[in-house]
């Protein structure tokens, strides 16, 4: 089911790009989803190559992604930098027919596992100013030499795939890993998946949230205190009553952007408006569910312990809350 949106002659399901959304929301209605994290981070790369690659670039990459036969991840942040990609200073300079890339990678997620990963580096002397030379996407293979792939970063919390550091000395690669062919448009190419990367969690933590509601309805219908279910007592009901409405103004706002994102209208303003709003209300209700399970919800025996542990991170994944704001606030 990897690459559902992606186009049968690349190997994918023939598809469209709800069909990804899709995958990730029933991730996010399966408990054992949270597990899984960043596991299908290999489809946003895969939608980023379809819309910004060459057409023998689609047909090398792509049908290895969707037959799972390669893993592949976008490398942007950097020890300094964080979200701020045009801080980041990994460089990468012409030689010949190839490039010379130099730099270090953080918080790749399934580093560890990584085939193919594109890196976010600078161009040097393509600008007058070859200090800011513009920002371009390459597609490193991981058993070049001079890449060393970190041991998985030990996390609060444990999922799948885990987040590892990359390091780069003077790795030389082919003129044609270049994503695009064309240098400056690389930070649009970056921007695009990160995009695409937002949207699909906000739908994935979203259907946390009414996963999490609807667990916790479960646990307080059977559970009781003081001779009667706890879902009895009026504080219960009006916690879970202004969960499932703060839920669904989240499923309106959302569906509404899914369904302008088939005439693909949707641009990186909504994806951050989407990403803050859901993973804030993803923190709320998780914090709340996990309230009523009291002392249970704190043991990993049961879900809503797992689930709260992820929100808090989603809060932090793909952009901290601030940095949209800070996105959102350029556009008043």
């Amino acid at each position: 089911m990897l690459c559902a949106g992606i186009p049968e002659r690349y190997g994918g399901m023939g598809g469209d790009f709800l069909h990804h959304i899709i995958l990730h929301e029933e991730h996010g209605y399966s408990v054992a989803g949270a597990a899984l994290e960043g596991g299908l981070t290999t489809d946003v790369v895969a939608y980023g190559i379809l819309d910004a690659g060459t057409e023998e670039q689609k047909q090398s990459w792509l049908p290895r992604l969707a037959s799972g036969d390669a893993v592949a991840e976008i490398a942007i942040s950097e020890a300094h930098s964080g979200s701020d990609i045009q801080a980041i200073r990994t460089s990468a300079r012409k030689d010949g027919g190839d490039y010379v890339i130099s730099g270090h990678k953080m918080w790749v997620t399934n580093g560890a596992l990584c085939d193919i990963i594109f890196v976010a580096a600078r161009v040097a002397g393509v600008k007058d100013d070859p200090a800011r030379g513009p920002i371009s996407l390459f597609a490193v293979e991981r058993g070049r030499p001079g890449v060393e792939v970190s041991r998985p970063v030990e996390l609060m919390l444990r999922g799948a795939g885990g987040v590892s550091q990359i390091f780069l000395d003077d790795v030389r690669v082919p003129e044609s890993s270049l994503l695009g062919g064309d240098p400056q448009c690389g930070l649009r190419n970056t921007l695009r998946m990160v995009t695409i990367g937002r949207l699909a969690l906000a739908a994935r933590m979203l259907a946390a949230c009414e996963l999490a509601l609807r667990l916790t309805v479960e646990f307080c219908r059977e559970r009781k205190a003081f001779g009667q279910p706890i879902l009895d007592f009026q504080n219960t009901r009006f916690k879970l009553a202004e969960v499932k409405t703060e839920i669904t103004v989240g499923r309106l706002f959302l569906d509404e952007l899914l369904s302008r994102s088939v005439a693909s209208t949707v641009d990186a303003l909504d994806a951050s408006m989407a990403k803050l709003w859901i993973s804030e209300l993803e923190s709320r209700v998780m914090d709340e569910c996990l309230q009523l399970f009291g002392g249970m919800g704190f043991s990993n025996d049961h879900s809503i312990s797992k689930m709260f542990s992820f929100a808090r991170l989603h809060r932090l994944y793909i952009g901290t809350s601030e940095i949209q704001k800070v996105i959102i606030g350029r556009e008043l």
